[in-house]
């Protein structure tokens, strides 16, 4: 064997044994790096996260304003009852105020046919004539705000009843949405854990068969020493045959074979074991593979196609989901366009009832100049002979007055409780509105949240109806050429194993051509050469 072609056969065993290292190194972290970019990661993530929002959703209720608030409207009802006697008492006013119309305009005429005398009375008559209209305007004026602020209070009852009805379609479309994905993933959940596993579980048994190429640099240092060895064994020139330096070189370089025999041996031994390890291993991949291909493929066809039997197509029951919580936000919009809408009519019913009062308070001047009016007309009649005959009619006058005037007093009483007791009701149901709202608003970013999600799990089940990957972009390409590399394992070690042969070849006949020459010199001879060179051999 030529030691040149030798060292040129170890630098091409060396370096084919650098290139499979060298891939290996390169290949296998990026198959341990775990990529969630696949649509199976993401789209486990996103029904993960759309469970997660309605578990959290159950404990965000909304609020329950039928039995929250429906204390105060019964107390307003008791209210609006007591403006029910109001317009009892109006109607009484308004009637005193014809009565005394009519009085007036019977009492006019005797005045009139007095002369001179009656002219007196006459123009008491007319103020109270004139009084007695006012009067009933101003009843009339009452009525009007009454029925102004019993449409205020019903225009809130419908307001509140829209709420109510607008709250109840929030709920029921989110129990719908809810036990839709409630049912989508207790359907999903077996296989997507299953698959889940699967995939899970060849990055440990990747990283397993990574351990193979741990100890590149003991095969290095091997190698290393075969290559110095030869290297040594270069530096001599063959002796000529026969010499004396002939058995000299032999016994050497013999050594620097038995040598470079037992380190090849070591590196084939080695290389046999990793080649054993790493095939058994890499099946145990090859077997995660197949079955995550199997999985994916019933997963796909049992959840994501779209022309698949029954109800398990997740793109429909989230796309299902997403339809009714698209219909929640819109109720929330109506609800806080409605909400604005409350609030200025609890603002309005205050504002109608203190209107009433402002008129009823215009009403009592009138009755009181009805009265003085009334006191002028006794003081005429009782020192005017000409006018006795309206006696009975000042009296008549009289009792009207004060029948109006008690009427005022029992308004009084009813408008002053109506306005303090609504006006701190509204007042209270209006702050706990406010405080409502705040809450309500935060329900509603969360249903927007879910609604995200909702948006984001649609669009990642159509994205995976198209290119369902469970495993990151290229591994099962990676797994290949691993693969290659590990057929490239085996037939580089039966390469070593080739060159150990020759070696062995090379170091089997320089023995027979030294057991030649020891034949032809003599044993004793012979003896004490090699041992020098034996200690020679020992210093290198």
């Amino acid at each position: 064997m030529n030691v040149s072609t030798a060292l040129s056969q170890l630098a091409s065993i060396n370096s084919k044994f650098e290139s499979i290292f060298n891939q290996l190194e390169s290949f296998f972290p990026q198959l341990i790096q775990r990529n969630e970019r696949t649509t199976f990661s993401q789209l486990k993530s996103a029904i993960s996260s759309i469970n997660s929002g309605i578990l959290s959703d159950k404990n965000n209720a909304t609020v329950s304003f039928s039995e929250k608030y429906s204390p105060i409207f019964d107390k307003l009802n008791e209210k609006i009852n007591d403006l029910g006697s109001l317009d009892k008492m109006i109607a009484e006013i308004k009637e005193d105020s014809e009565q005394m119309e009519l009085i007036a305009l019977n009492a006019m005429v005797i005045s009139v046919k007095s002369g001179e005398k009656g002219l007196a009375f006459s123009r008491i008559t007319e103020n109270l004539q004139r009084l007695s209209k006012d009067m009933f305007v101003y009843s009339d004026k009452l009525s009007e705000e009454e029925t102004h602020l019993l449409e205020q209070i019903n225009l809130l009852k419908s307001i509140f009843s829209g709420i109510i009805e607008s709250q109840k379609s929030i709920a029921s479309k989110d129990m719908e949405c809810a036990e839709v994905i409630q049912r989508m993933s207790t359907n999903i959940s077996p296989q997507l854990s299953e698959l889940s596993n699967v995939v899970d579980s060849i990055y440990p048994t990747i990283e397993k068969t990574m351990s193979v190429i741990s100890d590149k640099a003991t095969f290095e240092g091997d190698f290393h020493a075969v290559s110095k060895s030869l290297t040594e064994l270069n530096k001599y020139n063959a002796p000529r045959s026969g010499s004396e330096e002939e058995l000299d070189y032999l016994c050497f370089a013999i050594s620097v074979y038995e040598k470079i025999y037992e380190l090849l041996s070591r590196i084939s031994s080695a290389i046999s074991m990793k080649c054993a390890t790493f095939a058994g291993n890499w099946s145990q991949v090859l077997e995660i593979l197949e079955k995550g291909d199997n999985l994916r493929m019933d997963f796909e066809s049992r959840f994501l196609n779209n022309h698949a039997f029954g109800n398990d197509n997740i793109q429909k029951q989230i796309s299902s989901a997403f339809e009714k919580y698209q219909h929640i936000i819109s109720e929330f919009n109506n609800y806080q366009s409605v909400q604005k809408d409350l609030q200025a009519t609890c603002q309005n019913i205050t504002t109608r009832a203190k209107a009433i009062y402002t008129v009823f308070e215009s009403l009592r001047p009138v009755m009181s100049r009805l009265h003085h009016v009334r006191i002028l007309q006794q003081i005429e009649v009782s020192k005017n002979d000409a006018i006795k005959s309206v006696q009975d009619s000042v009296t008549d006058m009289d009792n009207l007055i004060n029948s109006a005037n008690k009427s005022l007093d029992d308004m009084q009483a009813i408008l002053e409780s109506f306005i303090q007791d609504t006006g701190t009701m509204l007042k209270n149901f209006t702050i706990e509105i406010e405080k409502d709202n705040e809450g309500m608003f935060q329900i509603r970013n969360d249903k927007e949240l879910l609604l995200g999600d909702l948006e984001n799990a649609r669009n990642l089940a159509e994205s995976a109806t198209q290119n369902f990957t469970v495993f990151p972009d290229d591994f099962q390409k990676k797994c290949v050429i691993v693969q290659q590399n590990l057929q490239e394992f085996m037939r580089f070690n039966a390469e070593v194993g080739s060159f150990q042969n020759e070696i062995e070849d090379e170091k089997n006949s320089l023995v027979s051509r030294r057991t030649s020459l020891l034949n032809e010199r003599g044993l004793i001879n012979w003896e004490i050469k090699s041992l020098a060179y034996l200690d020679s051999l020992a210093q290198i």
